[in-house]
């Protein structure tokens, strides 16, 4: 086994013993013309989600961790943590699918930079 091998495997094997839930980040973004602050409908949808978010998360057991808009380039950044099944399930709710409707989505698991130092340091 090289040693690039061998410290996948050591990341692989903490993960497995190491985080109980992971982080998910969320990056949204829509064109000018689909603003919610231009778009009458698109901003219904969004404050209805926005709204609803604390109970959405709280049905699902999962946590919103923080969201940031950053409004001139139309991109909005969520930060959640759960389990992978119950962050699939959440994303199927009407108003999460509503508001995709107008929204492109990457999904990215991250991890803290203390999950990454404790990882390093098990990995040595």
């Amino acid at each position: 086994m090289n040693s690039k091998t061998e410290l996948c495997v050591r990341f692989i094997n903490y993960s497995e013993s190491g985080w109980t839930m992971p982080a998910f980040m969320w990056i949204s973004r829509h064109t000018p013309n689909d603003c919610p602050a231009f778009h009458e409908k698109h901003r219904k949808a969004t404050v209805e989600l926005i709204s609803t978010m604390d109970s959405l998360t709280k049905k699902h057991g999962i946590k919103l961790l923080g969201s940031w808009t950053d409004f001139p380039e139309h991109m909005i950044c969520m930060v959640f943590e759960g389990s992978l099944d119950a962050m699939q399930k959440f994303q199927m709710e009407p108003c999460i699918t509503a508001w995709l409707s107008w929204n492109t989505m990457e999904r990215k698991i991250v991890n803290t930079n203390e999950d990454i130092l404790k990882m390093l340091k098990k990995a040595q």
